[in-house]
């Protein structure tokens, strides 16, 4: 499947029958992280996986042409959009006065570290500089934040080993700590 998926997303992605393709391919994978995301929100929030999904769809049907390098391209791509869309719901419900729908659960169990209480409008703030600082830093984050990857996971998308990722986000918790602390 990954050489399939490969043969699709190389070149540009300039129509939904390619789009299609590629998300009919990957829906269980794209369904399991947005799955991952909610699971980390509030229970009465109104934001199902296939809401989240559709969503990301919609956003990435859009442009003229799209391409991706490979699938995790794909992936990372796939997670921006479950980012921003999330992020914009929020302040969305923040300026409307109802922010219930949505709750800024802190994801402290992804850091291990219980004196950190990162919230989703925060993380989004620490991605965004931390993308400046180290943009596969930021990926990483993304992945564990936005997609809810375990390190192995993230491993096979990167073709590295799990240890090479635990040291990377050794690295990647401090600058984002420090960022925090910074802020």
């Amino acid at each position: 499947m990954n050489n399939q998926i490969t043969q699709i997303l190389r070149g540009e992605v300039n129509s939904r029958d390619t789009l299609n393709q590629v998300f009919k391919l990957m829906y269980p994978e794209i369904k399991n992280l947005a799955n991952a995301q909610l699971a980390r929100l509030n229970t009465g929030q109104t934001i199902t996986p296939t809401v989240l999904v559709n969503e990301c769809y919609m956003k990435l049907s859009k442009p003229d042409k799209l391409s991706f390098e490979n699938r995790k391209h794909f992936i990372c791509t796939i997670a921006k959009c479950m980012r921003q869309f999330l992020v914009d719901r929020v302040r969305k419900n923040m300026r409307l006065k109802r922010a219930g729908e949505i709750s800024q659960e802190p994801i402290t169990q992804i850091m291990g570290a219980s004196d950190v209480d990162f919230k989703l409008l925060e993380i989004d703030e620490i991605l965004t500089k931390l993308e400046h600082i180290d943009p596969d830093m930021a990926e990483l984050a993304e992945l564990r934040f936005f997609s809810g990857h375990s390190l192995q996971e993230i491993a096979d998308i990167n073709k590295v080993s799990k240890r090479t990722i635990i040291r990377k986000w050794k690295v990647t918790k401090t600058f984002i700590i420090s960022l925090v602390d910074d802020g």
